[in-house]
């Protein structure tokens, strides 16, 4: 039965943060973020309703608990759960292999069925044209983490091409959820390129100035899962669909 949900993101606008000091929170104290209300979305979609009506979906910071990056570097230095010369992961990616250990080894200490390690595709369009598989690496590295410390069915590489607000953008474009797929070959991983950011463009899209976490939030409440059709987006669809037929034995059609 699925209980309890792990995450760590890069920042308050993906999977959240906390509203104390504490570098781990949940509850009350956790502020989630627009990706773990898209995480929430699919965990009640696919569980069985059996597992699914013993959670509050309104409320994920009820069954989430949220770390940040910062626990990672001294865990992973302490702990050196998976080595840097670690087989399969490309040079440049280790650290994300090394934390993402460090989350399936603190999931599994802790009683978590899930864990979800989320990281935009980032890079300027040099970048990615020189690493045209930066997306697919970084997944890679991630699943060669959790694999590492044995929690690699129930463990989420969640890494959207290029970032999570091209996710929303799908539903906000000019005709909401079509063609999406190529938004992850013609948006920008870079913040900073000025038509191609998809923080400027769904910005745009909404009609506002600058994006926020509850902006993006109450965006990600009114997306319709099942009409997003994109690669990195249904890659994690298919991960959590996995994770949920392992803890579960089954998964809601």
């Amino acid at each position: 039965m699925f209980e309890r949900l792990l995450v760590t993101g890069e920042g308050p606008t993906d999977m959240g943060c906390c509203k104390n000091q504490s570098e781990v929170c949940t509850g009350e104290d956790y502020q989630t973020g627009p990706v773990g209300i898209l995480m929430s979305k699919f965990l009640e979609r696919y569980l069985p309703e059996w597992n699914a009506e013993q959670l509050e979906f309104h409320n994920p910071e009820s069954f989430t608990t949220f770390i940040y990056r910062s626990w990672f570097d001294h865990l992973t230095k302490e702990k050196q759960l998976i080595r840097p010369s670690k087989k399969g992961v490309k040079k440049g990616f280790i650290e994300h292999a090394q934390r993402a250990a460090a989350l399936g080894d603190y999931a599994k200490l802790n009683a978590f069925q899930i864990a979800a390690y989320f990281h935009d595709t980032d890079g300027t369009r040099s970048e990615q044209r020189d690493d045209p598989h930066r997306r697919e690496n970084l997944v890679k590295a991630i699943n060669e983490g959790f694999r590492a410390v044995d929690f690699f069915e129930c463990g989420i590489a969640v890494v959207p091409k290029p970032t999570s607000e091209a996710w929303l953008l799908c539903m906000c474009k000019a005709v909401p959820y079509q063609h999406c797929n190529k938004l992850e070959d013609e948006l920008s991983g870079n913040d900073r390129s000025p038509q191609r950011a998809p923080k400027k463009l769904l910005a745009e899209a909404l009609n506002v100035e600058e994006l926020d976490r509850e902006i993006l939030c109450k965006i990600a409440r009114q997306v319709d899962i099942e009409r997003i059709d994109m690669n990195s987006f249904n890659a994690v669809r298919q991960s959590l669909r996995q994770a949920i037929k392992t803890i579960c034995g089954k998964v809601r059609d």
